[in-house]
């Protein structure tokens, strides 16, 4: 019973910090980043920084999210994720873990990714810098996470398993706490009915293309920003 009075406070002060947030005056921008817009929409921003030397770090920010999702949805966009890893039109099966760890960008630690609501980012960090190759194929990358993802019916059912687990592992008391209160902090809203992970009814039974649809849907460059940080010449 303590507990659920404390995780009822922790709410509310949330929300009291989302509303403080909400007031607050927009971030001014760094002049030190490089940022624009190409003709297709996307956006992007580069900044020079030279610690730790000779590194850099890649990332592409989708403003897609289980927000998106309708009722016989939800999970596809976390699912997407997953499948970022899965071939791509330049990069076979696991080929991508592969090239990234042969220049020592290990899966996990540098390698990685996450949806929330509104969003989802792709990261590739501690990228060498002393080849301009090992840079193209990085932005290579991010191309193909943006527009050429294979998504191939059988990684996409050997996946399923994969979600299931992280499902399983996340069904803690507190994670379901935390959703059963999610509404409250944003009462009629997508908001609060939204978790990412999604059902697992709908993981179990979407088809490939319902999958395919919803990525060819939201993922276009209008959508997409790439960011660029690290021990690289902006111009």
């Amino acid at each position: 019973m303590k507990i659920r009075h404390l995780f009822s406070a922790l709410l509310l002060l949330c929300a009291g910090m989302l509303h403080a947030q909400m007031q607050m005056p927009p971030v001014p921008v760094d002049t030190a980043v490089r940022m624009g817009k190409l003709d297709n929409g996307l956006t992007y921003f580069i900044r020079y920084n030279n610690w730790p030397e000779h590194r850099a770090n890649f990332y592409i920010a989708q403003k897609v999210g289980s927000i998106q999702e309708e009722e016989s949805q939800r999970g596809l966009a976390h699912f997407l994720e997953h499948m970022a890893f899965n071939g791509s039109d330049n990069f076979k099966g696991n080929d991508l873990i592969e090239y990234l760890r042969s220049i020592g960008v290990e899966f996990g630690s540098d390698l990685n990714a996450y949806t929330s609501i509104d969003q989802t980012v792709y990261n590739i960090d501690n990228v060498p810098t002393t080849r301009q190759s090992s840079l193209d194929s990085c932005l290579l990358i991010l191309r193909d996470w943006s527009t050429g993802l294979t998504l191939d019916p059988k990684e996409i059912d050997k996946e399923r398993g994969v979600i299931h687990e992280e499902w399983r592992l996340r069904t803690s008391a507190q994670s379901r706490m935390f959703e059963r209160n999610l509404p409250k902090l944003y009462p009629g809203s997508k908001y609060g009915v939204r978790y990412p992970i999604g059902l697992m009814s709908v993981v179990d039974n979407f088809s490939p293309k319902e999958l395919r649809d919803y990525y060819e849907k939201w993922y276009h460059p209008s959508n997409q920003g790439i960011i660029v940080i690290g021990d690289v010449d902006v111009d």
